[in-house]
Order: structure tokens, then sequence, then C-alpha cells
């Protein structure tokens, strides 16, 4: 509804610099996402070097080792951010096909 097919080359110009700026944004959601889950990766091959119940694998699973990252998967901010970017993934390729229908015309 809100990216109705474009009617004019001025609106065409309107949903490209909405997908510029769209993008941007998608692009720093998806590197968020894969920091952490590059840290989880390293946290798991940490994990499958020590004995369960050993204190070293207390400390590998503590919340304090993502430091920067600041949120895990299961935790609210990481859903907000995967359903952000599922979102602004759905509206790219909506305003992409938009503009690519009006430049076959």
């Amino acid at each position: 509804r809100l990216y109705p097919p474009v009617s004019s080359p001025a609106e065409r110009q309107r949903y490209k610099a909405e997908f510029g700026s769209e993008l941007r944004r998608y692009k720093e959601l998806c590197a968020d996402m894969d920091r952490v889950n590059e840290r989880l990766a390293q946290l798991g091959q940490q994990l499958d070097l020590v004995p369960e119940d050993s204190a070293q694998y207390q400390v590998c699973t503590s919340s304090h080792l993502l430091g920067p990252l600041g949120f895990f998967p299961c935790s609210p901010e990481y859903q907000d951010k995967k359903q952000e970017s599922k979102t602004l993934r759905n509206k790219l390729f909506h305003i992409k096909r938009m503009v690519s229908d009006y430049d076959k015309l």
C-alpha cells in the first residue's frame, strides 16, 4: 500500500532514494547479526573442547563473553533486529520490483 506501482519519473526517483536509505539500514542489521552468529560459532568451538562440568565451560557459557555484541540470539533485542531485517528485506524487494516494472514500460 505504501509503495504502489510507479507512475512517474519523479516517483521512480523517490523510490530509488528510499531503497538506498533502507538498504543501508538492512546491511547494518545483517552485519550486527553476522557478528553475533560468528561469536556464537566461536563459543561453540570453545565449548566443544572442554567438559560440560568444568569451570571453564561455565565461563564460556556466561553472558559477559559476548561483550560488545550486547545481545543473544534469543534476546528481545536480537529478535527485534531480526524482525526489522525481515521487514526491510521484503520492503526492498517490493520497491525494487515496482521500479523494475516501471522501467519495463
